[in-house]
C-alpha cells in the first residue's frame, strides 16, 4: 500500500491538460468493466454500467468545469470535484475521442455563455440578489440548526428558493461570494469529526450589515390574573 501511494505521489501531471486527465480517468473506469473481481461486481453497476459510455469532468468546488487549456495539476483533491456521468452508446462502438472532446467543448462553451447571461450587469440587480440570499440565510437560521454549512446552504437549501438566479451553480457561488465580500455574510470553520484535517466552513448572517433585525423572541411571558401556579398546586395538594 505504501509503495502504491509513493508511486502516485511521484507522477508528474504538470504537462498534462485537463482534457487529457479526463480521458485517462474515463479509460480507467472503462477498463473496470473487464474486471473479474467479484468484490467489484456491485460497484461496477454504477461505475461502468453496460451499454453506457462514461464521461468525466474535472470541476472546481462550485461545480464549474475546469478551463480546457488549464494544466491538470490545477485540480486539487482537497478543494475541487470530479463529475462522472454516462451517455448511452447508440451503436456498437462508443464515440471517438475527437467527437467526444468536440461535444464536451461545445457544452463547456455553452455553459460559460449561459453564465455570462446570468451575470447581473446592473448593480441594482446584484444588490437585489444579495438581499434575496440574505433573506434565505435568515430563513435557514430559523430552522434550528446548530450551524449552517456553506456548502449545504449553497447547494441544497438555496436551490429550493424561487429566485431567478439560484438554479445556476455558478450564479449561486458568485452571489454568495459577493455577500461574503460585502460583510453581510460571515464565515468561520468548525471541526469535522469525519475528516478532522478538513474543517467545515460555516456561514451566518451579519444582521447589522444586512439590515435585517434580530429575530424577535418567540416566547413572550403573558400576565395572568389570579394566584401563582405554586399557590394553586399547594392548594390542590391540600384537597387531596
Amino acid at each position: 500500500m505504501k509503495s502504491t501511494k509513493a508511486a502516485h505521489a511521484s507522477i508528474d501531471v504538470s504537462n498534462m491538460s485537463i482534457p487529457d486527465a479526463e480521458e485517462i480517468i474515463e479509460e480507467a473506469l472503462s477498463e473496470l468493466s473487464y474486471s473479474q473481481d467479484p468484490g467489484l461486481a456491485r460497484a461496477l453497476r454504477f461505475l461502468a454500467p453496460p451499454g453506457y459510455q462514461v464521461i468525466v469532468e474535472l470541476c472546481s468546488e462550485n461545480g464549474r468545469s475546469k478551463r480546457r487549456n488549464a494544466s491538470a495539476d490545477s485540480w486539487s483533491p482537497e478543494e475541487d470535484e470530479v463529475r462522472i456521468y454516462f451517455e448511452r452508446v447508440d451503436g456498437d462502438e462508443p464515440q471517438t475521442r475527437s467527437v467526444r472532446n468536440a461535444l464536451r467543448s461545445d457544452r463547456h462553451d455553452h455553459r460559460y455563455d449561459e453564465d455570462d447571461a446570468h451575470d447581473p450587469a446592473n448593480p441594482a440587480d446584484l444588490d437585489a440578489r444579495v438581499k434575496e440570499l440574505c433573506g434565505a440565510l435568515a430563513e435557514a437560521e430559523r430552522g434550528g440548526h446548530a450551524f449552517i454549512a456553506l456548502k449545504w446552504f449553497r447547494d441544497s437549501f438555496l436551490p429550493r428558493k424561487s429566485f431567478r438566479w439560484n438554479q445556476n451553480p455558478e450564479s449561486r457561488q458568485a452571489i454568495l461570494a459577493e455577500a461574503i465580500q460585502r460583510g453581510v455574510v460571515l464565515t468561520s470553520k468548525i471541526a469535522n469529526p469525519k475528516t478532522p484535517a478538513y474543517p467545515t466552513t460555516t456561514i451566518r448572517l451579519n444582521r447589522a450589515e444586512a439590515g435585517i433585525p434580530e429575530e424577535a423572541q418567540r416566547f413572550h411571558p403573558v400576565a395572568v390574573n389570579g394566584e401563582t401556579l405554586t399557590a394553586v398546586l399547594e392548594e390542590e395538594r391540600g384537597v387531596l
